[in-house]
Order: C-alpha cells, then structure tokens, then sequence
C-alpha cells in the first residue's frame, strides 16, 4: 500500500466503533467507581475492597479482550458490535437490581475479602468482560491493512482510556454524589444503549 493510501485511510472519518469505544470506557469505570461505593455498606471501602474491585475489572477486562478478538474474527460487522454492547448495557443496568439480594446473603455468611470478592465476580465481572470484548471489536472493523495496524490500534485504546478518565470523574465528582450509586449505573448503561441500539436495529447492511 502506497504512503498516500494509508495516509487516507488515517483520516476515515471517526464514527460508530470509535464512539462505542469511548462510551464503554466511560461505562467500565464508572461502573468499577461505583461498585467499589456499592459493596461499602456490607464490606466496608478498605484497600482490600479495592484491590478485589480492581483486581475483578482486570480479569474481565483481559478475558473480554481475548473473547472480543475472537468473536470480531467470526462477526466482522458493526451490527455484531452493537448487539454485544447492547448486551453490556443491559449486565451494567443489572448491578444495582441484583445487589440486594446478594449482599443481603453474603454480608452475614462471609467476611470482607471473601464477600467482597464474591459479589464483585458476580455482578461486575459479566458486564465488564463483555464491555472489555468491544475494543478488539472496533479494532477489527476499522483495519483496512496491516500498514496502519498500529494507527488504528493506538487511536482506539487512547479512546477507551479516555472514556474511562472521562467515567472516573463523572462517577466521582457528578453522579454518585448527586444521583446515588444506583443511578449511576443505570445512567452509564443508557449511554452506552443510547449509542449502540440505532446500529444494532438498523435495517442497513452491517
């Protein structure tokens, strides 16, 4: 490929798999800041609570990496990708509904490393495998050739790491203390529904 064609291709207009990147970022740590506030009346908010939560969105996120690179390989269509993250909205949404009832039989019956760890696994870790599969995804779609593999690479990560700055401080700053931690997760899954369902039901050729 010629240096004017993959300069040409560096300057495709940004559009669905960039935005459901950035949006998953945000989803992922505002659901991972407000987890960590979620468990705190049953466990507590020690250092132990956040090196489970921590701990719990790693190893999603990695096994969502590697589950995303497979399934992009098999589904090469945008509309593929929408389905997943609509899929991870609705586990995001799911956190807060489940929450109760799990905490209610895990606070008595388990202690603060064990309990905490359980009840992350449980409703943390689902969601954030699945938003974890939407990067490799997105990579997939936007690689025309291996001349701007590293181009299209870079751009999409510093985009998912952006999206989580960006959920970081919103959870901290903005929502949790004005919404609740219910809210915010229930917010963060509608923005990513918001962005993925007019692709996922398009009746355009994914």
């Amino acid at each position: 490929m010629s240096a004017a064609a993959v300069e040409r291709e560096r300057r495709e207009p940004w559009g669905f798999p960039e935005i459901v990147v950035f949006v998953a970022g945000i989803s992922t740590l505002g659901a991972e800041i407000a987890a960590a506030r979620l468990v705190a009346p049953a466990f507590g908010a020690s250092t132990v609570i956040w090196a489970n939560t921590i701990a719990v969105v790693l190893v999603a996120l990695a096994g969502g990496y590697w589950l995303g690179g497979r399934l992009a390989d098999r589904h090469p269509h945008a509309r593929g990708l929408a389905l997943t993250a609509l899929v991870g909205a609705g586990l995001v949404a799911l956190i807060p509904l489940l929450a109760i009832p799990l905490l209610g039989v895990t606070e008595d019956s388990l202690g603060e490393l064990s309990g905490s760890l359980v009840v992350l696994l449980v409703l943390v870790a689902p969601p954030v495998l699945v938003l974890g599969a939407l990067s490799p995804w997105a990579i997939r779609l936007r690689m025309r050739s291996v001349s701007a593999a590293g181009d299209v690479t870079g751009r999409l990560y510093a985009l998912g790491t952006a999206g989580g700055l960006v959920g970081n401080f919103a959870a901290t700053l903005v929502l949790i203390p004005w919404l609740g931690t219910r809210w915010t997760f229930l917010l963060c899954a509608a923005l990513l529904a918001a962005v993925s369902a007019p692709v996922a039901w398009s009746s355009k050729p994914a």
